[in-house]
Parts: structure tokens; sequence; C-alpha cells
């Protein structure tokens, strides 16, 4: 029971990272002379325009209490509502899958492959309400327009009541196409995890059949939360 809540938790933090970033990924807005508030205005709007996307991303967990940093790459492809698919180039193989119903965290090293309900997988709720497309970020965050440098606005955004283990989540917006750049997550443990985005498209039209699970010859499949 103690190794289900375990890996319950660290699949919850991984996949809430993962879509709370996807979720924020290519928001287009004009953050110059706009408050927080209206930025986020923006940010919900263009993403309840967003149908589907792909992209490259490359990932870095500063992991304090092992005094280690993870790096880590692959392609991410996103569809609304309840899909995505993260698949790694490194680690080599590794993938986290949202079919709209369950998600599912696999390992190869582990040969196996972690499913669990999406209602299920998460320590709070918000997280999986942008996943399903339900989510409100000036309802779910407290919105701060941190910084302005020189190519770039930073925002911060700081979850309101259950905050799914994410004490901080930062996002950088290139000054000259409004794009998000990048996504720096700080969890409740005080590990920071940034991720970064290169050759966006959207509107590909992304077919179901990509969000369906297929499971590795020989690999297990181990249900949590049923």
């Amino acid at each position: 029971m103690r190794e289900e809540s375990k890996r319950k938790t660290e699949l919850g933090k991984l996949c809430g990272l993962l879509i709370i970033f996807a979720l924020c990924l290519d928001q287009s807005f004009a953050a110059e002379g706009k408050n927080a508030d209206a930025i986020v205005d923006s940010l919900q709007k263009n993403y309840e325009a967003t149908v589907d996307f792909v992209a490259d991303f490359r990932q870095e967990t500063e992991v304090k209490t092992l005094n280690r940093n993870l790096k880590a790459s692959g392609q991410v492809s996103f569809k609304r509502p309840g899909k995505m698919f993260w698949r790694y180039e490194e680690p080599k193989g590794q993938f986290v899958l949202a079919d709209g119903k369950y998600l599912y965290f696999y390992q190869p090293e582990q040969n196996q492959i972690i499913k669990s309900p999406l209602k299920n997988a998460f320590r709070s709720d918000i997280p999986l309400s942008f996943l399903l497309g339900i989510g409100n970020l000036k309802k779910d965050f407290n919105a701060v327009l941190k910084a302005t440098e020189e190519s770039q606005y930073i925002l911060r955004l700081e979850p309101k009541g259950e905050s799914g283990g994410f004490s901080e989540i930062l996002l950088g917006v290139a000054k000259n196409s409004s794009d998000i750049l990048w996504v720096s997550v700080r969890d409740a443990t005080n590990n920071l995890t940034t991720i970064r985005l290169s050759g966006m498209r959207k509107g590909v039209g992304l077919k179901d059949s990509l969000f369906r699970l297929e499971v590795p010859k020989g690999v297990d499949v181990v249900e949590l939360g049923q």
C-alpha cells in the first residue's frame, strides 16, 4: 500500500507538471501595457481556442534532496479535450500518455506501465481541470507579472488552495512573438523542473489513434487507484 501511494504521488507530480506546461504552451498574447489579470484572461482565451499542437521539448530537474540534475527530451502532442502524449527520446522509450480517461506512465527500465484513472491521478484537481479543458487560470492561480527583461516577460502563477504539490510556476514569454519560451515549476520539496519548447506546430489535425495505448511486448501494466 505504501509503495502504491508513493507511485501515485510521483506520477501525479510528473503528469501534473507536464499538463500545466502543455496547457500554457504557445498561448499568444501581447503583454506590453497589460497587467497580470489581463494577461491571464488572454492566456485562458487563447488556450480555449487551441485544438491541438506538437512541439519538441527539453526538460531539466534540479533534485535538491539528491543534489542531482536530471535531463530529458522528446516530443509532446496535445489534443483537446483530455489527450496528451509526451514521448521521450531521453530517457529512451519513456512516455506519458493520457487518452481522455486514463493516464499511463511507462518507464522501460522498470518494464512496466503505471495506469491510473485521470480523476485519481493527481493530488489536487487543478492540473486535472486544465487537462479536461474546464480549468480557469484566474480562479485557480494568483498571477503576477514578475519581471520584464530585454527579450521576455516573466509571469508568476501561485496556486490557490490545494496546490497539487506545486509552490510556484513561472512562465517565460517572448517579447517579439508573445510565445511561451519556457516554464519552471517548483514543488513543495523545493525541486525545480524547467521545460523549454521549440518547433511548435499548431492545428496539425492530430488523430485520436495517436493517444491510444500500445503496450510493448513483455511489459506489465500496473493499475493504481481502481
